[in-house]
């Protein structure tokens, strides 16, 4: 599927030097939670541009009714995202730290189809019927979380509500810090994985782009 770089001008404009002083306070507030919580925070350092666009490579934005970010962090995704919504695109993201959160909300309240949701994926099914999200299916599910690492229990029921939403061509792409380690366990749940190398970010990465989702996603295991 070729990318379309369709994008909006919505974003509320600021000047440089806040910017960039804000995008540093961000940044050490997410990597001071990496070291508070460890494995429940994915990365040691918000992903980068390089990382961000290389997430949303399969979202088709002139056409996508619904893409789900879950684990929004301060935002790098999200910002990917919003920079190429498109009017007709319902955009959700889903993060439960509530200071990331409030971070996130800060950034995109002036985004009129973005909905900034605090919660955990292990409701995300209603989460996503709650938005009527059910009614046309979810063209991605872009994914910040490590989640290989997530209970079992929250897995299961992560993806039995992606199984449930995501639409037969859609895409479910997760970053991740552990290039190729994990393809068997996402080729375990999808029919078709590709690996994209993204070596500019902290640390070295890359995104697991993954579509055809089997019927026993749901009891996957790790």
């Amino acid at each position: 599927m070729a990318p379309d770089d369709s994008s909006t001008s919505s974003l509320p404009q600021a000047g440089d030097s806040a910017i960039g002083e804000a995008s540093a306070r961000h940044n050490f507030l997410f990597m001071s939670k990496f070291f508070r919580h460890g494995t429940k925070i994915a990365s040691i350092w918000p992903s980068s541009r390089f990382m961000a666009a290389a997430s949303v490579r399969q979202v088709a934005w002139s056409t996508a009714k619904a893409v789900v970010e879950l684990g929004a962090g301060t935002g790098p995704i999200t910002m990917e995202i919003i920079r190429r919504l498109q009017p007709q695109t319902t955009f959700v993201a889903i993060e439960r730290d509530r200071d990331f959160v409030r971070i996130l909300r800060d950034r995109f309240r002036e985004v009129p189809n973005a909905h900034i949701v605090h919660g955990d994926v292990c409701d995300l099914q209603n989460i996503l019927e709650d938005r009527d999200i059910g009614s046309h299916g979810v063209d991605t599910f872009v994914s910040g979380l490590g989640t290989p690492s997530l209970p079992e229990a929250v897995r299961h029921k992560m993806f039995a509500a992606i199984k449930h939403h995501l639409k037969p061509d859609g895409f479910f792409s997760n970053i991740t810090e552990f290039p190729y380690y994990y393809l068997r366990y996402y080729q375990s749940i999808f029919e078709h994985v590709a690996f994209q190398w993204v070596p500019i970010n902290l640390p070295p990465g890359g995104v697991y782009h993954c579509h055809g989702i089997k019927c026993n996603a749901d009891t996957a295991s790790a």
